[in-house]
Formats: C-alpha cells, structure tokens, sequence
C-alpha cells in the first residue's frame, strides 16, 4: 500500500511509521489491542466530512481494554477515550496538546506532523511537515511537542481511529480566554492549541487562529 500512496503524492516523502526519523514525533505501542474497542467504531456512522467525539461513554466502560489504556498507557491518571470517523484528505490545520495524544488507526492512513519548535515568529510553513504511513491496527503515540491534525485517509473507506488524551482534551472551554501570554491566541478549546490555513477559514472556527504558511498538503489515492 505505502508504494501505491508514494507513487500518487511524489511530491511528499512518505515514510512508514516505524522509520526511525519518526522516534522525532512520537512512537509506535506494540503491545496494543483493542478489538471490543474497535467492533464499537466499526457499528457507527461514517459521515461525509467528519466527526470526533473526545470522550465516548461505552469506550470508557470496557472492562480490560479501558483498564490497559487508563491504568497503563495513562500511568492512573484522568484520561478520556472517543473516536474520529472522517475522510479527512488535507492538513487544513495543525494542533498541540500539553499532553501526549494515543491513536488506534483502525484503517491505513497517512500522518502530517510537524514539533513546536518548527513555529518561528507566530507562524508555521507546512515545508516543515513531515508524512508518515500508518497501517490500520497500529497504536501510536504522538509527544505533547508534536504538531498534528486529524489523519488523511488513503481509501474511499475514509479512516476510523480511536482518540485517547488527557481528560477534558478537545473540549469547550471553561471560559473565554484572557490574553495574558502568546499561546492564548491560539487556545481554541481545552488543552488544544490550533493554528489554521487560510484556505481553511471557512470550514473552521472563526476565532481559530490562521498560522500556517506555504501549501495546503493534499494527500491523494
């Protein structure tokens, strides 16, 4: 599957998630399985665009499998389970978290990652980007410092993964904020720091914050 992608988006150097240059970024989890986990966000909808929901009450209460990411992946601290369905096939935007994010892919996509320390003057040129292919059934952790955006689907199937963040991660915040440091104006919702590309001002939030230069990275199939 990975040649297929590469031959369809040369212009990107697509590596396998397992290629050390992504050790950068975050790390693969082998011992992962979550096949109840899993046959729930198989039963649901696949929408035309998008949906995520951050924390789904039936994830939260599957015996075993909720045990090995609460207890085990999370160290025994508040962690929330929800799951992404979506034919994502862009960037669009870039996001961050104080907080590493697991994902379960449960089909073949590709990531676009970039780290913090790309950003220079409130601005993040998307030549910085890397592209990583992930086979469904991979657990993979990205870092807090990693910069990173809902996966591009590789088939019309779209993607289907599993979410799992901090408690309260991707959520409306608490109140509105106060700009007292330069992060704030990126805040967009809870523990979540978005920049956006302009080309994508329509589909997003007003108030998400337009960071991203250069190209909108298209991922194609």
């Amino acid at each position: 599957m990975i040649e297929e992608i590469r031959k369809k988006n040369e212009k990107y150097d697509i590596q396998p998630v397992e290629n050390e240059s992504f050790s950068k970024y975050g790390r693969v989890i082998e011992e992962v399985s979550l096949p109840e986990m899993e046959k729930f966000v198989r039963s649901t909808d696949m929408p035309e665009t998008e949906f995520y929901d951050p924390c789904t009450e039936v994830l939260m209460s599957m015996g075993k499998e909720t045990d090995l990411i609460q207890n085990h992946i999370y160290g025994q601290i508040p962690c929330q389970i929800g799951y992404y369905n979506g034919r994502c096939d862009r960037l669009n935007a870039v996001e961050y978290h104080k907080c590493s994010e697991v994902l379960v892919l449960l089909e073949d996509a590709v990531l676009i990652v970039a780290t913090i320390t790309d950003i220079k003057d409130e601005m993040l040129d998307t030549a910085k980007m890397k592209y990583f292919y992930v086979q469904k059934g991979t657990c993979v952790e990205l870092y807090a410092t990693t910069l990173h955006w809902a996966p591009c689907a590789v088939g019309a199937e779209g993607v289907r993964q599993i979410v799992i963040q901090a408690k309260g991660t991707n959520t409306p915040l608490l109140h509105p904020v106060e700009f007292q440091i330069e992060e704030d104006k990126y805040l967009l919702e809870r523990n979540k720091w978005v920049f956006i590309h302009e080309e994508a001002k329509e589909v997003m939030s007003e108030k998400a914050y337009v960071g991203l230069l250069g190209e909108n990275p298209v991922i194609r199939y």
